[in-house]
């Protein structure tokens, strides 16, 4: 798909205050990317090497402002290294030169609503889309996990995880290089659970949280509406669309294979998630959402300069350098 970025403002921390019915520009859950230029960041270029990619965080956007409920800010939720928080827009743009952002969002041309949800909705409120509800939900999960995602025993199996997801990515001709990778890691596991090093290795993998948040959302949604006879056909639709949301590559059909052990009755969904799904799930990676044609591009941020992504035809060329650098920001990057 060829696109155009067309540069709107110089001011993001204003643009994206919703201030009007004019927007929102912003969308809850959507899916923002960052990559930090500070070389002094040695965390930040670690994981791009790690990764392989140019983004090296992700987030959700929880809250948009809107001065008329008594919201004059915009806020994220995201994993940092201490944890998950919820942090301001103004500390995910600023300084402008230190930071470049990519905002997605997921397409949802397939989710179903359920007459409840249709009955919802309120033309007077510029954030109500079409699935609302569920994007909500999103961003409620996310936000869930701020006690519980990040205690010593899961902090360890994520950094298993993630090396041998590297290692597989930078070293798979290698014989033997995954496992060896692997027994590195375990390593961590011997470690006294009051170390940082451990914890600061696993938890810089953001987009884990996000993609997990948007998993699990659909999945209570859809056991919600099983039990409801009137919404049934929605949740079923849902089911057959759940690969829709999810943002990475699965070679090996895990989420595939999920869907259709639901369907034949051979797995309840309302039970617990396999580990094989949990595991691809929390290895999501920055690079994986920017490749991701789940997710379409809505904006890109580069040096305090807000430049808005559209489609454009196939013979399009970027009309200035400085539109081109904005495009090369979301030029795909590995495969695994």
């Amino acid at each position: 798909m060829v696109l155009r970025a067309t540069c709107v403002t110089g001011d993001p921390l204003n643009y994206f205050h919703q201030r009007s019915d004019e927007g929102p520009y912003l969308r809850v859950s959507d899916v923002v990317l960052r990559y930090n230029h500070n070389p002094k960041d040695m965390f930040a270029h670690l994981i791009r090497i790690a990764t392989n990619s140019k983004w090296s965080h992700s987030a959700l956007l929880y809250l948009l402002s809107d001065p008329a409920k008594g919201f004059d800010n915009t806020f994220l939720v995201e994993a940092r290294t201490k944890g998950i928080r919820v942090a301001s827009w103004r500390n995910e743009v600023f300084p402008y030169e230190q930071f470049t952002i990519g905002i997605k969002r997921p397409r949802l041309d397939w989710y179903a609503e359920t007459p409840y949800e249709i009955s919802k909705h309120d033309p007077h409120d510029p954030e109500d889309t079409c699935g609302i509800a569920y994007l909500r939900h999103v961003r409620g999960i996310a936000l869930d996990q701020i006690n519980g995602l990040y205690d010593n025993r899961v902090v360890y199996e994520l950094t298993v995880l993630y090396a041998e997801r590297v290692a597989k990515r930078h070293f798979g001709a290698i014989p033997g290089a995954a496992q060896a990778t692997t027994a590195v890691a375990n390593l961590f596991k011997k470690w006294d659970e009051d170390g940082t090093t451990a914890n600061s290795v696993a938890r810089f993998i953001c987009s884990g949280l996000v993609q997990y948040s948007f998993f699990e959302a659909l999945r209570r949604r859809i056991i919600n509406d099983l039990a409801i006879p009137e919404h049934r056909d929605a949740a079923m639709s849902n089911l057959s669309n759940m690969q829709r949301i999810i943002f990475r590559e699965d070679p090996e059909g895990v989420i595939a294979d999920y869907v259709d052990r639901v369907r034949s009755s051979k797995l309840d969904l309302a039970g617990p998630v396999p580990d094989a799904v949990l595991d691809l799930l929390k290895t999501a990676m920055p690079a994986d959402f920017n490749n991701s044609t789940n997710l379409e591009w809505r904006y890109v941020i580069n040096k305090g300069v807000v430049w808005q992504i559209d489609k454009a035809p196939a013979d399009y060329r970027p009309q200035s350098e400085d539109e081109a650098a904005a495009l090369a920001m979301m030029s795909p990057e590995h495969r695994d």
